[in-house]
């Protein structure tokens, strides 16, 4: 009796699959560990994009507000309208990495009333026939810093700075 055995296809696949278990079982692993890792990156992306979602639209009822009437001050002068500078660079939004804190930088375009001095002769007749202002439309870059309290993003503080 011969010991001598030919090899089989039969064989060649028995060995190729115990060669490969270690490689699948390991391939598993990571694959485990890329799927728990994708998870957490995508919970931080769609968290960030929630983010911005609501500090955009906190921004955008703010401007509304802004543009019905209800000025603020910037550059000594009352802001009366606030547009995009489409002109200028794209919005830039920047969170924090403690998620509680965000800065927004918006190229716009404000028209300014500012109120002449009434201790001048040329302010004293202006007030006189009812004006008493001088407009003016200036390109400027808002930075307007965001905070999160309560679960609720709010509007902290507004600078300009002309373009």
């Amino acid at each position: 009796m011969s010991n001598h055995t030919t090899p089989t296809r039969r064989m060649f696949l028995k060995g190729g699959a115990l060669l490969a278990a270690p490689i699948a079982a390991a391939s598993a692993t990571a694959l485990a560990l890329a799927k728990d890792h994708t998870s957490d990156d995508l919970n931080v992306r769609v968290r960030r994009l929630e983010d911005e979602a609501a500090i955009r639209e906190v921004h955008q009822s703010w401007l509304r507000q802004i543009n019905a009437g209800r000025g603020i001050v910037l550059l000594g002068g009352s802001v009366t309208r606030v547009t995009a500078d489409h002109a200028g660079r794209a919005d830039r939004l920047e969170i924090a990495t403690d998620g509680n804190g965000a800065t927004g930088r918006f190229d716009c375009v404000v028209d300014l009333e500012t109120r002449l001095p009434e201790d001048s002769t040329l302010g004293q007749m202006a007030h006189a026939q009812g004006t008493g202002t001088v407009r003016n439309t200036a390109r400027l870059m808002l930075t307007v810093e965001y905070a999160r309290k309560s679960g609720v993003w709010t509007i902290e503080k507004v600078a300009a700075q002309a373009t």
